[in-house]
């Protein structure tokens, strides 16, 4: 009984460097290429996106009122004043992109994911239209358009 342990134990030990060849496809992998610096809310690890809306984040600040007020006074970006009214435009776009994520049933809203068959979902006109709308219901949703 030792020898057939001890043959079966070698045998084995002259597969690895083809088992170490051998490439499997993962199931987790979903094909989604993007950086986690793009990841604006929702599933953060692109392999994990099932379903992702795409913004375009420069759009969505233009549409804030703080930075139309930075426009509007000729407020400097590196001043404090310019930093602040900034950071309130971001934290405004981030909760308006949470919340559309939930409304559109998305796991994850991003400023830009790329798939090799897939075209991610906009939803940029959704979130300014919920920005600007505030807490009211009425909240516009748009469908993915079929190519």
């Amino acid at each position: 009984m030792i020898r057939l342990v001890l043959v079966v134990g070698l045998s084995l030990g002259c597969f690895p460097p083809l088992i170490h060849n051998t490439f499997m496809v993962s199931e987790l992998d979903s094909g989604w290429i993007a950086t986690p610096a793009d990841n604006i809310c929702g599933v953060k690890e692109p392999r994990m996106v099932k379903q992702p809306g795409v913004v375009n984040w420069q759009q969505l600040m233009d549409n804030t009122p703080e930075m139309k007020k930075m426009k509007k006074e000729g407020i400097k970006r590196d001043s404090p004043k310019g930093a602040q009214l900034i950071s309130e435009a971001e934290s405004r776009c981030k909760r308006a992109c949470v919340k559309q994520m939930r409304v559109a049933k998305v796991d994850s809203m991003w400023k830009n994911i790329s798939h090799v068959s897939k075209a991610p979902w906009d939803q940029t006109h959704a979130v300014i239209a919920l920005m600007k709308n505030g807490n009211k219901k009425e909240i516009l949703v748009r469908w993915k358009e079929r190519v």
